[in-house]
């Protein structure tokens, strides 16, 4: 029953239902002799569960609550929508007060058919088939003359006995009779199967309770099978299966909790249009190999499909699995050592040429660092050569241009000198630059730098960049102490983002903000721009090196570069925030040293 309850509740989590929506009430019942007072308990509890308080469905498990619920009179009760499980088909009604419980024999009923004003909709009985079972008796023991039929002091054997006795109406040819456990002990029980002829046969139906409302153990069945070792019985319910019975046609056991939670569910979701009615569970022919050799009965003889227990158990039988894994692993030992062989063989093979190849890479990789070097070297001469008559063209250029104040175009064209002068050096700067950093070669070591002192620096190397109609604003962070950071390479990303943002901005307005992220860890600059703007889709193209947005554009496109490799040197980033649209705004963010 606990095994039931757990699994019906846990069908409903596992179907995407709410399993606060069961309520569980529990009959309370003990012992047959109680079974009186089981129809008036029933009737409390569906008392409080009619009117507005109905259930979406009633689930009844268990035979004595399911013989309760059946024998209810009230019409409001029979209207329930009801589900039952662990219950058989054949059932009776509950015992009157009038009657005496040790020798009460009452109707046998199929809830199948005897109870059309009950709201059956759904779930599952086990069906106790004699017909099978006597017709095993007739063709495994033709020359049977008695049945016996054993039940116990429980309400499932009265049951079942009530339809025993219906049944046995069928077959006049057999002196029937019953061992009764309401009245007989085991020690009674097992002195008249220890007297049974050799003509008789014994029925088993259960055997769990006896006289005194005490469980018996299951070893005592043991008892009654020593009692009359050669005696042949069947079973109609799995009672002495394995060890007493020859076999029987039996219920197919199993926990249909879950299948009656999905019932529940559909039933409910539909507004109760899903009733799929009982279900009968399948039976099934089960046989002891034992008791088989035993009584001498040929297998032959078995209804097609029969299930066979405790068969002799060869040697394949019973180390099947060991022989398997043994040989799977003789044979992984085989291939192994084959494949191990083969592999030595080129490993050896692939070890020489590695080591040629390994020869090959090593003057490869010697010459790539000379190629490295050579390059380096050759940019920072060219840095040089080129720089130094660049500066002096830039030097006479403002020479000639201050000599020349009235002189309007000739002061334009020294400006024009000037001005391209400048962009030539930064370019040569830049490759520069971004060649260092490629190699490794910034030389910049932590110091204490004081940020708005170092923007104001950055400014002052781009402000022949700023035309006129461009408003630009520092905001300084809030604590503006020194704090400890690589300068050069902070200078350099502020720079390039200052150059990039004056560049693009005809009018408006740039902004640098420099504030200190929470955590006092880390420093947040941002370059905001009233320019061209960059289309979402180039945020990350941009920082490519030599990518060029607008062609027409004096640059080489190697700032954005610079500023996210020496971002990375320092571990920082620089991102473009994807939220401002009016412009551009950069972000770079970068830790502190101390």
């Amino acid at each position: 029953m606990a095994s039931s309850l757990s699994s019906f509740v846990g069908a409903f989590d596992k179907y995407g239902a709410d399993s606060d929506m069961i309520m569980v009430e529990s009959l309370n019942c003990l012992a047959y002799s109680e079974a009186k007072t089981w129809k008036e308990r029933m009737g409390a509890i569906l008392s409080k569960h009619v009117g507005d308080n109905a259930p979406g469905v009633v689930v009844v498990f268990g035979q004595e609550a399911w013989s309760a619920f059946l024998s209810q009179d009230n019409p409001e009760y029979k209207k329930l929508p009801v589900m039952c499980g662990m219950v058989s088909r054949n059932t009776i009604l509950t015992p009157p007060d009038s009657v005496n419980l040790e020798t009460w024999m009452p109707q046998s009923m199929d809830v199948m058919k005897n109870f059309p004003d009950f709201n059956i909709v759904g779930g599952y009985v086990y069906q106790y088939r004699l017909y099978e079972n006597i017709a095993l008796v007739k063709k495994l023991f033709p020359f049977t003359r008695e049945l016996v039929f054993l039940s116990d002091n429980s309400f499932g054997g009265v049951s079942m006995q009530a339809l025993v006795k219906d049944e046995m109406a069928k077959y006049p040819e057999y002196a029937f009779s019953f061992l009764d456990g309401r009245v007989e002990s085991l020690l009674e029980v097992s002195h008249r199967i220890g007297g049974m002829s050799p003509h008789c046969v014994l029925l088993c139906g259960t055997w769990r309770v006896g006289p005194s409302d005490d469980f018996v153990l299951k070893s005592t069945t043991y008892v009654l099978r020593d009692a009359n070792p050669s005696l042949p019985a069947f079973t109609i319910s799995s009672i002495g299966m394995g060890h007493w019975v020859l076999g029987g046609y039996i219920p197919d056991y199993k926990n249909y909790a879950e299948d009656i939670a999905r019932q529940c569910i559909d039933f409910v979701r539909s507004g109760g249009k899903s009733s799929v009615g009982l279900q009968l569970v399948d039976s099934k022919y089960v046989f002891d190999s034992e008791r088989l050799e035993l009584l001498d009965v040929d297998e032959s003889l078995l209804p097609a499909g029969s299930e066979i227990i405790n068969r002799p158990v060869t040697f394949w039988g019973q180390y099947k699995r060991q022989i398997i894994v043994v040989c799977i692993i003789g044979f992984l030992l085989i291939g192994g050592l084959v494949v191990s062989i083969l592999y030595i063989r080129r490993i050896g093979k692939y070890r020489n040429l590695l080591e040629t190849q390994s020869k090959e890479l090593e003057r490869a990789k010697d010459a790539a660092e000379k190629a490295s070097e050579m390059k380096t070297s050759f940019i920072q001469n060219v840095n040089h050569e080129i720089r130094t008559p660049l500066n002096a063209i830039v030097g006479f250029a403002q020479v000639f241009a201050n000599a020349n104040t009235n002189a309007g175009p000739m002061k334009k064209y020294a400006s024009i000198i000037e001005r391209n002068s400048n962009d030539l050096l930064k370019l040569i700067g830049d490759v520069v630059e971004l060649s260092n950093l490629d190699a490794g070669d910034g030389k910049d070591t932590p110091q204490p730098v004081v940020m708005s002192e170092l923007c104001r620096v950055a400014l002052r190397q781009v402000e022949s960049k700023i035309n006129d109609d461009v408003e630009f604003v520092m905001i300084p962070p809030a604590d503006d102490r020194p704090r400890l950071m690589y300068r050069h390479m902070v200078e350099l990303v502020i720079v390039n983002l200052l150059h990039n943002a004056f560049k693009f901005t005809i009018s408006g307005n740039v902004t640098l903000h420099c504030e200190i992220l929470p955590g006092n860890k880390k420093m947040r600059v941002s370059v905001t721009d009233t320019g061209y703007g960059i289309p979402a889709d180039k945020h990350e193209l941009v920082f490519e090196r030599f990518t060029k947005l607008d062609q027409f554009k004096q640059g080489g496109g190697l700032g954005l570069a610079i500023c996210r490799a020496a971002a990375n040197r320092i571990g920082g980033t620089v991102v473009i925030d994807p939220d401002y649209t009016t412009g551009c705004k950069f972000i770079f963010v970068f830790p502190f040293l101390d």
